[in-house]
């Protein structure tokens, strides 16, 4: 039982962690404006409509790598179940990024194509994964 809950649970840290580490990357890239007050509504939206399109590529893409790779490790790791494993980590990855799409004003492209790339990568990432473990017992 312990290994199949730490087995979703690492995936999802080992998702978020290439999530994360993208959206760092496109804020190195686009970095925000100095004294930009977070909380200001109005300021976030500014920033985001200014922004260019590389940026909101970059978050798809963090999204897409990010679910592949939750759904690779959480699959490889599984003793059974294994793409019911990775599937779950792209439905708690949608999850987040639903909020987060929702929270900061996104283009409407990048919500809609953001959205549907979670499941169908978490799935291809807990195909892999399966591969990979099914080499190991070999």
């Amino acid at each position: 039982m312990a290994k199949k809950i730490l087995s979703t649970v690492l995936g999802l840290i080992g998702g978020l962690f290439v999530i994360f580490s993208l959206e760092v990357l496109g804020h190195i890239i686009y970095p925000m404006p100095a004294g930009i007050n977070l909380s200001d509504t109005e300021a976030i939206k500014a920033y985001t409509s200014g922004a260019p399109s590389l940026v909101f590529v970059l978050l798809v893409f963090s999204y897409a790598l990010g679910s592949m790779a939750g759904g690779l490790i959480a699959a490889a790791m599984a003793p059974a179940n294994k793409m019911a494993k990775a599937i779950t980590v792209g439905g708690i990855l949608m999850g987040l990024g639903a909020y987060n799409l929702f929270m900061i004003p996104h283009p409407v492209w990048t919500i809609i194509i953001s959205i549907f790339l979670f499941i169908p990568c978490s799935y291809l990432g807990g195909y892999w994964g399966i591969r990979l473990s099914a080499k190991k017992t070999n």
